[in-house]
């Protein structure tokens, strides 16, 4: 191997443990976000941007990869071990995060859906609300109540 195939090398050592780190963050801001309160819109909202940095990084990282593993001929066995475990650290972490997800989705949606229902109730209410009032001032007339004591 010559010395630029060892510089790139280093580089896409470099560059895995660069996206290890960023899925490891990933997978603790979602963590994070699965058990957020939904009340802490701010909270989640941090975390939701954090998340899109983390994604951003590892795009970033991913085409620089692609860039080098082109580029590089053949790699030694040592090197190739060492690429297997760190995609395999990627991979499991990957897979944690997918199913943290998955689940944070769905506390979302039930949690978005609840939402939609309560604010469904309160417009119904209040176009009922409105609409008796229109009833009882149509044309001036003022409710009458009956006195059934006498």
């Amino acid at each position: 191997m010559n010395r630029g195939n060892d510089v790139q090398t280093c580089d896409l050592l470099g560059l895995l443990e660069g996206k290890l780190d960023a899925f490891e963050v990933f997978l603790s801001t979602t963590a994070l976000l699965k058990d957020a309160d939904f009340q802490e819109m701010e909270k989640i909202e941090t975390l939701i941007t954090k998340r899109g940095s983390c994604i951003k990084v590892i795009e970033g990282i991913d085409s620089r990869i692609n860039k080098i593993r082109n580029s590089i001929p053949a790699l030694p066995g040592e090197i190739v071990k060492k690429i297997r475990m760190l995609a395999k650290a990627i991979d499991d972490i990957a897979a944690e995060t997918a199913n943290l997800n998955k689940e944070f989705e769905t506390m979302f949606m039930f949690h978005h859906n609840d939402l939609k229902n309560r604010l469904s109730k309160t417009r119904y209410s209040r176009n009922s609300l409105k609409n008796y009032a229109i009833m009882a001032n149509d044309g001036g007339n003022q409710p009458r109540f009956l006195d059934v004591k006498s």
